[in-house]
């Protein structure tokens, strides 16, 4: 039996294979890498929103969970923290009798102005602005972050 000619030889058709996997493995990093340069995020803008009248809410702390917030209402003056620990993201809860916001994640406190007074979180809690529209009713302009004597209204 004889042997068939060939163009390629075994040596030149394991280069071949070589030099595909390695142009492979760097077409694929450069697509990851790419792919790693715009995340599939979606950001969403901050919102001003309506949350209303201010005889709705009794006086003390309100935990509104569709917006993320809780309103505190004293006296005649209304604020609005952020309902997300700044730690990870998750809801504190509001302990009444402690009078301060407890984290149930990681156990971040924040004392009654947001600060941050135990545990990991980095930041103390965001307010937001609050005020009353033409109509009287509340509404909270989550792209205002304000200091805590500036997040009230009378």
């Amino acid at each position: 039996m004889q042997k068939k000619n060939s163009n390629y030889s075994r040596r030149s058709f394991l280069q071949y294979l070589g030099w595909t996997a390695a142009i492979g493995t760097m077409a694929g990093a450069a697509v990851g890498s790419a792919r790693f340069m715009f995340p599939n995020i979606l950001y969403e803008p901050a919102k001003s929103y309506k949350i209303g009248r201010p005889q709705d809410y009794p006086e003390g702390v309100t935990f509104l969970p569709d917006k993320k917030i809780f309103l505190v209402h004293y006296g005649e003056s209304y604020k609005a923290l952020s309902a997300v620990c700044t730690h990870l993201g998750c809801t504190p809860n509001w302990a009444e009798q402690r009078r301060r916001f407890e984290c149930p994640c990681h156990g971040s406190m924040f004392d009654e102005k947001g600060v941050v007074i135990a545990g990991p979180a980095p930041r103390p809690l965001p307010w937001y602005l609050v005020t009353r529209t033409a109509s009287g009713r509340l509404s909270v302009d989550e792209r205002r972050i304000v200091s805590f004597s500036e997040g009230l209204i009378a």
